[in-house]
């Protein structure tokens, strides 16, 4: 039996695919990539890609066609990210939302019972402090309402065709496997230093405090969110439950690479964002708990990219 990961080639997807590999699934990376990242290379043997587009629904039917009866689950991670939405807002609210829904009703019709949805901290906006799953979505942008409104169709799914669906929270997540250079500027301007890349300026977000949550940490939480045969709630988040400045991560990559011209970042926050998630239903429920330190994490993070160059 396999589970198929969507997005599977991607940041997270990888990272969640190599833990759900080591726990000794065999996994179906669906994905319009080819390049296999590093992270997965050791699992070659229980990997299948196939190309296939979530937006293109004849695609996703003809591999579950393929695989027919051989499905035991799927989780979902396509997405686009942050402010990368409002660049080509009505494309990429279909990736992001339709993506999905198309990847649910394929599941439906193939009577593949159990979906993770890989979602987002954003869906909290603005709420102060740590949010708990329990606090009510107040999405601040195109990105937090495409997610919020994705858990909603996924759950809805659930109740009215008696599928099994998890939804995984995850926040900021950073680390091997996506140089800065591809993430959105926040992201840039806090690790960039890293990759050495110039002109690392932003007029605010210095103040910002994030729960900035380590790829490793973020793929092994969705694997245990996957792995129960039955789970009481259908929301978690996956983060650390502790929150860190962008200015300090900023400073503290600097350190790391003194070579490299540090980024310019103003007082401030950037973005409407609750500061952490907590993390007491995922440590109760499913085991988790982080384990890479800020400090280790952008060590490990510094020499992926100089091995990656």
């Amino acid at each position: 039996m396999y589970t198929i990961v969507t997005g599977g080639l991607g940041h997270i997807g990888s990272w969640t695919a190599a833990e759900l590999c080591r726990t000794g699934r065999s996994v179906i990376l669906c994905d319009t990539g080819s390049v296999l990242p590093d992270v997965l290379k050791p699992f070659s043997d229980r990997l299948r890609i196939e190309p296939c587009d979530v937006t293109q629904f004849d695609q996703l039917t003809a591999l579950f066609l393929k695989y027919q009866e051989k499905v035991e689950g799927i989780i979902h991670t396509v997405g686009i990210m942050g402010e990368f939405v409002a660049q080509a807002p009505y494309r990429n609210t279909m990736i992001n939302v339709n993506g999905f829904l198309n990847t649910l009703e394929a599941a439906r019709l193939f009577q593949v019972e159990k979906i993770v949805y890989v979602s987002t901290g954003a869906v909290y906006g603005p709420l102060e402090g740590i949010a708990r799953e329990e606090d009510h979505p107040d999405p601040a942008d195109l990105y937090s309402a495409g997610k919020t409104s994705s858990e909603m169709i996924g759950l809805q799914y659930g109740s009215s065709f008696g599928m099994d669906i998890r939804i995984g929270r995850v926040y900021f997540v950073y680390g091997p496997g996506k140089l800065p250079s591809g993430f959105i500027r926040l992201y840039r301007n806090t690790f960039g230093v890293l990759e050495g890349l110039g002109d690392l300026k932003m007029d605010r977000g210095y103040d910002q405090k994030l729960d900035f949550t380590n790829v490793a940490d973020a793929g092994r939480g969705l694997s245990l969110l996957y792995t129960p045969a039955v789970l009481e709630k259908r929301i978690y988040n996956i983060a650390t439950g502790t929150a860190s400045s962008v200015g300090e991560i900023a400073r503290m990559c600097a350190a790391l690479v003194p070579e490299n011209r540090p980024a310019e970042i103003g007082p401030g926050t950037l973005m409407p964002r609750c500061e952490a998630l907590s993390i007491d239903n995922a440590r109760k429920d499913l085991g988790y708990e982080p384990r890479v330190s800020l400090d280790d994490g952008l060590r490990e993070y510094l020499e992926w990219i100089r091995n990656f160059r």
